[in-house]
């Protein structure tokens, strides 16, 4: 599983670190396996609803630590 979290300008204006952190957090406690890939990437061409992260090409806008969190977990657990 790749996850692109959106840091251009506009999300990172919205707090899209703080998104990636999380994630990251959550990957180093739950995935043991290593079946997920988390990145940061530019721009996706959504920054009115930002912020927004790329889950296997899947845009999910209007993301927040603990939507972005609940999203990636809920995925990994469909890939075990």
């Amino acid at each position: 599983m790749i996850v692109k979290v959106c840091t251009g300008k506009t999300c990172s204006s919205r707090f899209s670190p703080y998104i990636l952190k999380r994630i990251l957090a959550e990957k180093a406690k739950y995935d043991t396996k290593n079946k997920s890939t988390i990145e940061e990437c530019g721009c996706q061409g959504s920054c009115k609803t930002g912020p927004v992260i790329v889950i296997d090409g899947t845009l999910t806008d209007r993301m927040d630590p603990i939507k972005a969190s609940n999203l990636y977990l809920e995925r990994l657990k469909k890939k075990s």
